[in-house]
């Protein structure tokens, strides 16, 4: 295919693109007119080399059948970070390299990619996600930021110098195929780099007033790429030309103009709606399928693209520049897959952020993206199995995993835990929880997808894998021998041999309502079933009454189990399953076509109390019968079976006991119990019912000066950045404890609410750290990654760390300036009155081994976290567009606080 300017829409484009001598300068003619000529020069080039590719290539194997998608495993590489196969192309000479710096680029370039082939597919992996190859703006002086990830592009049919040459990505092609692997490359459509903005008000009328030229930015101040270079809306032929939407950022997500049209982090924001933007496009991206042989593409910040786009894009029948599809079929690619991010998630037992990522699918009968990236299940394996949730909030999300009336084809759904853009997994959750959540990954409906440095145990999101690299600590990080590598290889091995792993037929077997513990679901059915159980809790749990949807006696056989062995459950009478889990186990159970006979159970509990159904409202005796008459008996609570409360049973094999509702969390909750006899190792029928309490307890009040959100020393400032000009984000005005006999809520009252960059936990632009001291416990006086001792007389056991996308809470044990510590299986709750400016967070005594909240201290501090570099933000003297000012770099990150506030010991 011809390049775009030797099209006739092209031919139409230089007519509305060209100067018209109208008012325009010399300078601006003579600036155009290179611009232009460049641009020419560049196509006929681009031409040449396209029509000879397969000349030129020589034996390389560009071209090649599309796989089974539902088959891969794709391993996510943020080139930059990874490695440095050709140190020759770090330094540009823009003072943009610095491997130092988290800023700056790093080194890592394509040839890296080709030199650890063997250890990625050694993990299992069978195609490569490679951040956006395009030649990027290298330096933003604007936000004092590098373009090292990609996603700033300048020309999207160059090879980014630092990355290596269009020669070197062929060669990286050529290794995946020949290997049997394949090239998904990650493409950015809504926007380019930053070369424009605005200081002062906006005039959409008049875009052009007091519009900021990025003039210094490197290597050049403009795109190079027609017509991505028509950027300024003070020349009549660019304005004219209409491919950008000249708008400022997102002021306010919840507005769908401002999200489709309005900038998203101060990038130029493209006209996608405008056909000459959608012409250039398609034939940018259609050229690295055809010149490079690209099997699918991962699209960047989809959601903020107008939907109609999708279809166009993908499917559109344009014979200059056809939809990628097309493009995609003429190499012999029948089923190219692009998936996007929409990145949007769901509140917990909600579907809205299912419904909304599941919109850019399209219909049947107009088409969008062929697959969505999988957001709202990454959001709850992050609460559920590193938070310690309810289990029933992940199956919950299961069910919705396969609802073919919002995923149309599940199997496509490219899961994950960990990306270049969200903190680590690892980094406020166990690696027994890691484990669990990679096991899910691999057994649920969709293609897994893992970032690098899952694999090595990283906790920083954007540290290199390279030894030379940024946050590498001066080692390389591709140890195949490293327990999570090996762990995923054993994963992938079990989802390539069970094709049951690989289907969309999904069933949810077994929750807990409650909090952490049993999470059961089957994947297939008859003799092709596949059975995952999880414990997500840190205690052994009771599994009682697990319908398999197998016959009584199937015989299972273990195909993967994380930390050893299982001992096999029995498919009981009823094709029921009782059993205990280890704490933390991951077991992957395979049905076979062996029936072994069945023993009957030997124990019969019958409560005469009513139970299932019932809602009780405070403590109740529960009574009943036993068979045998002198079996040993437990009531077991939602699964807990080392808090199980033993029953009395009387010589007549009558039974009671108490059932404590007083001793649960107030409001309105699911529960179940089952009755255990330890010594025949038999569970009774598991039955549900709620408690509804109300809140009976301490208050207190504490309050805050306003305005003193300046840190320690009076003269802290916040980020220039626009989203930060009230500048009361982080003062906390007041704090009331609401401390229940084992429900603590903390509520705190902020100067402002700001929502400005729609978090997912309803507030931004501030971080928590919530310390709780308890009584006769020795605590840690350092307070982690913020740079500041705790308060005179206070030790703190367990912190709670919250920030727009954050939710995590750590015991002290191994904290020190650099580490958070333990990490804690609990996540606390979180609700936002914005009418009030008031965050609330919610904490359960058995979360933290407690049984009561008295004598409990509690102190708060507030700064802000960087979600991008997971890291608190920095401060200096002279504040930033995105740091603090007004202290030493080395100074308390904290701009306000409030307590330690006593919680009294009643009489």
């Amino acid at each position: 295919m011809r390049r775009l300017g030797m099209t006739l829409g092209c031919a139409l484009l230089w007519a509305a693109c060209g100067d018209d001598g109208s008012g325009t300068d010399t300078a601006d003619t003579a600036q155009d007119t290179t611009a232009d000529s460049s641009d020419s020069a560049q196509d006929t080039t681009a031409d040449s080399s396209e029509d000879t590719a397969q000349d030129t290539t020589g034996d390389l194997l560009l071209h090649v059948a599309s796989p089974d998608w539902r088959e891969q495993v794709i391993y996510f590489v943020f080139t930059d970070r990874f490695d440095d196969g050709d140190p020759t192309n770090n330094d540009q000479g823009a003072s943009e390299y610095d491997p130092t710096q988290t800023s700056h680029y790093s080194g890592g370039d394509l040839q890296g990619v080709i030199d650890r082939l063997d250890y990625i597919q050694g993990l299992g992996a069978t195609a490569v996600w490679v951040t956006p190859p395009v030649a990027n703006q290298w330096w933003d002086p604007l936000a004092d930021f590098g373009g090292f990830h990609g996603y700033w592009a300048r020309d999207q049919k160059s090879v980014d110098e630092h990355q290596g040459t269009l020669a070197t990505y062929q060669k990286l092609a050529d290794a995946l195929h020949r290997r049997g692997m394949y090239l998904v490359q990650d493409i950015v459509t809504n926007h380019v780099g930053n070369y424009f903005t605005w200081s002062g008000a906006f005039d959409p009328a008049h875009p052009e007033t007091n519009l900021v030229k990025n003039t210094a930015a490197k290597p050049g101040p403009a795109p190079t790429q027609a017509p991505f270079d028509h950027n300024d809306p003070a020349k009549p032929a660019h304005r004219a030309a209409g491919i950008y939407h000249w708008t400022p950022p997102i002021a306010d997500y919840t507005d769908p103009v401002q999200e489709k049209t309005y900038q998203v982090s101060d990038l130029d924001d493209l006209a996608t709606e405008n056909p000459v933007v959608r012409q250039a496009l398609r034939d940018s991206y259609g050229y690295w399928i055809r010149n490079v042989g690209v099997d699918a593409f991962r699209i960047d910040t989809a959601k903020f693209v107008e939907q109609d786009f999708w279809n166009d894009f993908l499917h559109g029948t344009d014979p200059a520049a056809p939809g990628m599809h097309a493009v995609a079929k003429a190499t012999g690619r029948e089923d190219f897959l692009a998936f996007g991010e929409v990145f949007q998630v769901s509140d917990p037992m909600d579907d809205a952020g299912d419904k909304l990522v599941t919109s850019y699918l399209g219909t049947v009968e107009k088409p969008g993206l062929d697959a969505v990236l999988g957001f709202p299940l990454y959001e709850e394996l992050t609460r559920v199995i590193g938070g310690g949730l309810a289990t029933s909030l992940l199956g919950y999300r299961l069910d919705k995993v396969v609802d073919p009336t919002l995923y149309r084809d599940p199997t496509l759904t490219p899961n994950f835990l960990d990306n270049h853009d969200v903190r680590r997994f690892l980094a406020g959750a166990s690696q027994a929880a890691l484990e669990q959540a990679l096991v899910v990954l691999f057994t649920v409906p969709g293609i897994p997808v893992v970032y690098q440095g899952t694999e090595q145990g990283f906790t920083e999101t954007r540290a290199s894998m390279f030894a030379a690299g940024w946050m590498s600590g001066g080692v390389d990080h591709f140890d195949v021998n490293q327990p999570l590598y090996r762990l995923i290889k054993d994963l992938a091995a079990t989802r390539k041999t069970h094709a049951a792993l690989t289907g969309a037929e999904l069933h949810v077997g077994a929750v807990n309502a409650a909090g952490p513990g049993v999470l059961a679901y089957r994947r297939g059915h008859d003799a092709d079933t596949v059975w995952v159980l999880l414990n997500t809790s840190d205690e052994d749990v009771l599994v009682a009454g697990l319908d398999s949807g197998l016959l009584a006696g199937t015989r299972l056989t273990s195909l993967f189990a994380r930390g050893g062995a299982p001992a096999v459950p029995k498919v009981g009478a009823g094709g029921l399953v009782d059993g205990v889990l280890p704490a933390r186990a991951a077991w992957v159970l395979g049905a076979t076509t062996t029936v072994d006979p069945v023993t009957p159970k030997t124990v019969t509990v019958t409560p005469t109390t009513p139970i299932a159904g019932e809602t009780f409202t405070a403590d109740v005796e529960l009574t009943g019968t036993v068979t045998p008459l002198a079996t040993k008996l437990a009531l077991v609570l939602d699964g807990a079976l080392a808090r199980a409360r033993p029953v009395t049973v009387a010589a007549d094999g009558t039974w009671k006991v108490t059932l404590p509702v007083s001793l649960m969390p107030y409001g309105d909750n699911a529960h179940t119990l089952a009755f255990w006899a330890p010594d025949a190792k038999e569970a009774s029928a598991p039955y549900a019912f709620r408690t509804n309490t109300q809140f009976e307890g301490e208050v207190i009040t504490t309050s805050d000066p306003k305005g003193d959100d300046r840190g320690p020393s009076g003269t802290y400032t916040y980020p220039l950045d626009a989203t930060f000009a009230a500048g009361t984000s982080m003062d906390i005005e007041s704090m009331t404890l609401e401390a229940g006999p084992t429900t603590l809520r903390v509520k705190l009252t902020v100067g402002e609410l700001s929502t400005a960059w729609n978090p997912s936990n309803g507030f931004d632009h501030v971080c928590l750290n919530v310390y709780f001291d308890v009584p006769d416990a020795v605590g840690a006086t350092v307070l982690p990654k913020v740079q500041a001792s705790a308060p005179s007389g206070f030790a703190w056991d367990f912190v709670h760390f919250a920030y727009g996308w954050g939710n995590n809470a750590y015991a002290a044990a191994g904290a020190s300036d650099t580490l958070w510590g333990t990490p804690v299986n609990g996540r606390p709750g979180i609700k936002v009155d914005a009418a009030s400016r008031t965050i609330v967070f919610e904490y359960q005594a058995s979360t933290f081994g407690l049984t009561t909240w008295e004598g409990v201290r509690v102190y708060v501090t507030s700064w802000d976290f960087d979600g991008i570099d997971a890291r608190f933000r920095p401060l200096g003297p002279e504040a930033t567009q995105w740091t603090m000012g007004g202290g030493a770099a080395t100074d308390p990150l904290i701009m306000d606080d409030i307590g330690p506030v006593l919680i009294p010991i009643t009489e």
